[in-house]
């Protein structure tokens, strides 16, 4: 039965009051992890509006509320589910949500820009989505005040959807001077009174220390870790915080963020698409740390060093879209679990995922599905030392980069790359690619060195390139006599130490996949071998549990540090110089201000047999990484260095000037003189 009242205008006033509240009690109660939208009396999502002014744009669609900085295109505010701001208040206005590079004139100092836009755009304004465009336009006037680029930066609304996309256009014209651009992201800095667990994939999550707790705490030697030594929240006492502990692979990079239990409430950041990443999938980044900070790294000298190419040179021009990355935000009722969001947030992910690449930006620089290519093959592994026939390269990565040489992938950050994971047989299927030229490029997991294939792929709108078969022949000379390790780019399987019992951090305990993220286990090599180096005899030796993870300096006092050499003892026999030469495969996991050098049963030889020479600047040691840069070399070994019974393989990492410096190993292997029917070792 419906009832009809007449009031009388405070009546009136009473009942809009009623409703204001009612409103808000519901807002308060949408939650995402159930799916529940709010919507209008006619069942559709509320419709996105935009509100102007001189100092700020709002865009609203019931769910979220953005406010952004105008023309500078910063996101000052987010009012979501009852919080009036999630971002933190105690910020200055540009210090909340925004983008920014770190740059460089070659041979100048490090600057920071944080690329604040002059204009201001509405792209489009409907009920169904709202884009808006904050530019900077570059020129010789600017000098070196701020980076030589045009900057586009991009904010989408959409009906219905709990959260905003954000993606720029990044651009230099032919003729700009010379620069090196290190790093370019997006940083939101949380309110730190509400956002105290953060959730970085299934294994590592957990309340988390204050940005105050690390003012209070003690410095360690490396820049970014201290140990909590009085933290608001006594469980954390004793523990060590960096963030790096809490980086991820591009590959595994998809979602991460922080969660509010008062109310409760998760910010997210939800990447969807790697292909505007560089240095391929398995390139390490940041992702969320104590601020409470969430972070989307879209490239980064992190693991790589300056070997990462962000040069741009000789006036080329350059374009690059950048995103679009989903900031979404959920909630749940005060009844539930908190981390439930993660669940909801790991499900929008998904959706994200399914739906690239989007049909709404308005940019004519991002394609949609319609003008983009794809490519599929299968790949084979050719090595007649293990079968006489070729074999699946069974879930090998495969990808498509910029056209360069054998691995250049993971040094490359200009262009855009597409990978995949192939199957057990090796089918893979690349689809969405953008048009232009690329190589493919791959790697096997147990098989050493990287795969290119030379012919240029062009790919145009609507291209469907069929490869057909390819097969890979890795590095091969002769039948393998002993190898140690497994080819798989990480250092992951050989022996991790546990941490010095007053640095750890108490979330990878027990986690045997992360134990590597611990501090300090550099320093765990000078208590394990205090005197000798490592010995490894072949047929006796486990790598497993005898072959340190990194061959770093041994640390004798004073702030000293000693170089180190390894030594890999083995068996051949019959040995003469008819039999021909050998090979030492080496693969090499990560380099740090390191050169490696190799002697035959000579541990003494004024030259070094093999030297890699000064290699490395990925810093993985310090920054908890299991492997950073791969480097492989494949090391002729003439007969006369070797002899019949015992033999030793002298590994001298002659660098020592600090204690982050070293190197981890991915695979050795030596092989016999080509078709000599030598038996393995091993």
């Amino acid at each position: 039965m419906i009832l009809f009242v007449k009031m009388d205008k405070v009546g009136a006033s009473l009942l809009r009051w009623l409703t204001m509240l009612i409103w808000f009690f519901l807002m308060a109660k949408l939650t995402a992890a159930s799916r529940e939208v709010f919507q209008n009396e006619n069942g559709k999502f509320l419709g996105v509006r935009l509100h102007k002014n001189h100092h700020q744009m709002v865009m609203d669609n019931g769910l979220v509320q953005v406010t952004l900085s105008s023309p500078g295109g910063d996101i000052t505010g987010i009012q979501y589910n009852g919080i009036h701001n999630v971002l933190e208040t105690k910020n200055r206005e540009g210090n909340r949500g925004y983008w920014d590079v770190v740059w460089n004139v070659p041979g100048n100092h490090i600057a920071y820009d944080r690329l604040k836009g002059t204009d201001f755009n509405v792209i489009m304004e409907d009920e169904d989505q709202v884009e808006l465009s904050f530019k900077k336009t570059w020129n010789f006037t600017n000098g070196n005040s701020s980076a030589p680029l045009n900057v586009d930066k991009r904010y989408i609304m959409r009906r219905g959807s709990s959260g905003v996309y954000l993606y720029a256009i990044l651009e230099r014209l032919e003729g700009w001077p010379d620069m090196d651009m290190d790093q370019i992201r997006i940083v939101f800095k949380l309110q730190n009174d509400k956002f105290h667990f953060m959730a970085i994939s299934d294994d590592r999550q957990r309340i988390m220390p204050t940005p105050r707790d690390r003012l209070d705490a003690q410095r360690l030697a490396y820049p970014e870790a201290v140990l909590l030594t009085n933290p608001a929240n006594t469980l954390l006492r004793g523990e060590v915080d960096d963030k790096y502990q809490y980086s991820c692979e591009n590959k595994d990079n998809r979602v991460h963020g922080w969660i509010s239990e008062n109310p409760p409430v998760g910010f997210w950041m939800i990447t969807p698409s790697d292909e505007f990443r560089a240095g391929g999938p398995l390139k390490q980044d940041l992702t969320s740390h104590v601020g409470p900070t969430t972070l989307s790294m879209f490239t980064s000298t992190h693991y790589s060093g300056k070997d990462l190419n962000t040069k741009y040179r000789n006036g080329k021009p350059w374009k690059k879209v950048l995103g679009p990355v989903f900031v979404y935000l959920n909630s749940i009722s005060s009844l539930e679990d908190p981390t439930t969001l993660w669940e909801d947030a790991k499900d929008q992910m998904s959706i994200e995922v399914n739906s690239w690449p989007y049909d709404f930006p308005q940019s004519e620089d991002f394609p949609s599905s319609n003008r983009r290519g794809n490519v599929s093959g299968q790949l084979l592994v050719g090595d007649k030392y293990i079968s006489d026939s070729p074999m699946w390269a069974s879930y090998a990565y495969v990808g498509l980069a910029a056209p360069g040489g054998v691995g250049s992938w993971q040094r490359e950050a200009k262009g855009y790359q597409f990978w995949v994971q192939a199957d057990e047989e090796g089918h893979f299927l690349i689809e969405n690619i953008r048009a232009g030229h690329y190589n493919l490029y791959a790697w096997v997991p147990g098989i050493v060195g990287d795969c290119r294939y030379d012919v240029i792929i062009y790919i145009q709108p609507g291209s469907d390139v069929k490869l057909g078969v390819l097969v890979y022949e890795p590095p091969r000379n002769g039948p393998t006599l002993w190898e140690i390790g497994i080819p798989d780019r990480t250092a992951a399987e050989f022996f991790v130490p546990d941490t010095y019992p007053t640095l750890v951090n108490k979330l990878f305990i027990n986690q045997s996949t992360h134990r590597f993220r611990q501090y300090g286990l550099w320093e765990r090599y000078s208590d394990l071998y205090p005197k000798h180096d490592l010995t490894y005899t072949i047929g006796i030796s486990n790598y497993h549990q005898d072959w340190f993870f990194a061959q770093v300096p041994r640390k004798m006092g004073n702030h000293t540090y000693q170089a180190t050499t390894w030594q890999i003892k083995f068996e051949i026999e019959n040995v003469t110089p008819s039999t021909g030469n050998y090979t030492l495969q080496l693969a090499l996991a990560s380099a740090s201000a390191s050169e490696l050098q190799v002697r035959f049963n000579d541990r003494r030889a004024n030259r070094p047999h093999f030297t890699t020479r000064l290699i490395g600047r990925d810093n993985a040691i310090a920054r908890h990484g299991i492997y950073g840069l791969y480097w492989f070399y494949s090391i002729n070994v003439p007969s006369h260095l070797l002899r019949n019974g015992n033999n030793t393989v002298y590994l001298t990492q002659s660098r020592s000037k600090s204690p982050f410096g070293g190197i981890m190993y991915d695979y050795i292997r030596l092989e016999g003189p080509p078709d000599t029917g030598l038996i393995s070792l091993q």
